[in-house]
């Protein structure tokens, strides 16, 4: 019954959603950061802000061929290129294919997620497209909470420690209740403050 009411639903065009490649990764990075940012289900976390770096890495490559973020981290990892690609998607395969592997078991710390949304982020304005809201408040977030990971020093890192002061001696929950206040106020002013 179930499926034949959903068969009927997009008979009748009811369900019609359209968008661009583009919009899609923005959409799902997005949710992604707004699910972060309110500490829930990890797996759905990774399985949105996988699938838009996929399409924002993607889109890159389009525009010009060894220009991602993912071609750069695959050439600086050491690994061959067959090998890097796996370890990148493994969690995002895990989670969309059981065919080769049904009855096995996924493992992974949930502040992978924080790092995967910053590349994909990264990614979008890499290639032209406008950061979301969402996605300057996450940046602002991350780069506060991960200061090494482009210096300590740099402009946007001591910016980001003026808007989250200390963030990384908070704990987790504490770290994400902050990022989830400063993403609702970016929201409810249509930029960031």
């Amino acid at each position: 019954m179930l499926f034949r009411t959903f068969a009927v639903y997009i008979t009748l065009g009811v369900m019609n959603v359209t968008c661009s490649k583009r919009d899609a990764a923005v959409r799902q990075l997005d949710v992604a950061i707004g699910l972060l940012f309110t500490d829930s289900e990890p797996l759905a976390i990774r399985t949105l802000a996988g699938a838009a770096y996929g399409i924002l890495a993607d889109l890159a490559e389009d525009q010009q061929q060894g220009s991602s973020w993912r071609t750069k981290i695959i050439e600086d990892s050491g690994l061959s290129e067959k090998e890097a690609v796996r370890i990148l998607n493994a969690a995002q395969n895990y989670l969309k294919h059981a065919d080769k592997d049904p009855n096995s078991s996924l493992s992974f710390e949930e502040e992978e997620n924080d790092h995967l949304i910053f590349v994909a982020s990264i990614e979008c304005g890499g290639i032209g497209l406008p950061l979301s809201y969402s996605m300057q408040a996450f940046q602002i977030w991350y780069l506060a909470l991960y200061p090494e990971k482009i210096g300590h020093d740099t402009q946007p890192v001591t910016k980001a420690k003026e808007v989250f002061p200390s963030l990384s001696t908070k704990e987790r929950h504490q770290q994400l209740s902050l990022g989830h206040q400063f993403l609702e106020r970016a929201l409810e002013h249509k930029g960031l403050i």
